[in-house]
């Protein structure tokens, strides 16, 4: 697995971790290999990823957002992106109580009553 993967990966688990024990991650880009030195990180940028990359002249670009009970990572490096997403426990769950199931229609309750 290339670098670029495998850091996204780890934003990933570490903002999915951040999720589960409760913390709602605010939005945040890093960038990596800037001008300025190693890694700058910017909160709540109203920019574009690909915006935000270009204009800090940095090699890779991550941004991490929780948004509706998901994790979400997009990540940026030359002419690659990913992108990574969750639905929290509780989302999932939440879900699946809710969901109705296919056999409970009236079709059903007509051919039951005939």
């Amino acid at each position: 697995m290339s670098q670029f993967l495998e850091n996204a990966r780890e934003i990933f688990e570490a903002a999915e971790s951040s999720a589960a024990a409760g913390y709602a991650p605010s939005e945040y880009t890093i960038l990596v290999g800037s001008p300025q030195g190693g890694i700058y990180m910017i909160a709540d940028s109203d920019w574009s990823l690909g915006s935000l990359q270009r204009e800090h002249a940095a090699q890779v670009a991550y941004r991490v957002r929780s948004q509706g009970g998901r994790v979400i990572v997009d990540g940026h490096e030359g002419n690659r992106s990913c992108h990574l997403e969750a639905v929290s426990a509780s989302k999932t769950a939440q879900f699946l109580l809710n969901a109705v199931p296919a056999w409970n229609g009236s079709a059903c309750r007509a051919a039951l009553v005939a």
